[in-house]
């Protein structure tokens, strides 16, 4: 016994460095498992436009916020990990990449607001006839100015990595879609990665 303990008081170092290691691995397999490790790794497919039903009211068609894949998906029932805040967390919007930097209106509708969001960074809130809102976060560049009329698919932005709260993530659009101040799930569909 006196053995075994002076060899675990001799190699703790080496002991708990593995143990580090292993556990590194594990989340490294983990991410690539969940789709996070497509923000790092450049693999692009095309968005296709979304549908949208509330209740009782006609379908709208969304046009794509990007040309890139979703990284991050929303998620309000089950916690993301955010690489940046290292913390498991809900995830209110939907993260794009954006393979040729553009971000697009997804509905017409009137700029609303243009602004710097410490957490978020350069945005664009577009609010749109049903009483709709979306949110475009995480801008390199808004190229929108407030009160001006957008149409669905106009180029309002640049992506980039200016949300402090997902730096991490390396430059991509924060995009969610608010209705009665509450943000709403959209599913864009996307082309099988090439």
């Amino acid at each position: 016994m006196k053995k075994a303990i002076l060899f675990l008081k001799k190699h703790m170092a080496a002991l708990c460095a593995c143990m580090l290691a292993c556990i590194m691995i594990l989340s490294a397999v983990w991410l690539r498992d969940s789709g996070v490790r497509r923000a790092f790794s450049g693999k692009r497919g095309n968005v296709q436009a979304a549908n949208l039903k509330n209740g009782g009211e006609e379908e709208k068609s969304f046009h794509p916020p990007a040309m890139g894949n979703a990284i991050v998906p929303y998620s309000v029932q089950e916690l993301m990990y955010n690489p940046t805040t290292r913390v498991y967390e809900i995830h209110e919007g939907t993260d794009f990449l954006c393979p040729d930097g553009r971000v697009y209106c997804v509905l017409d509708g009137r700029v609303e607001d243009v602004s710097f969001d410490p957490l978020w960074g350069n945005m664009v809130v577009v609010r749109h006839e049903d009483d709709g809102a979306s949110v475009y976060a995480s801008l390199e560049e808004a190229l929108v100015r407030n009160g001006s009329y957008v149409k669905a698919g106009d180029i309002i932005g640049k992506s980039g990595d200016s949300a402090a709260i997902e730096r991490e993530t390396g430059a991509h659009l924060h995009f969610e879609y608010r209705k009665n101040g509450k943000s709403q799930p959209i599913s864009f569909t996307t082309a099988p990665e090439t």
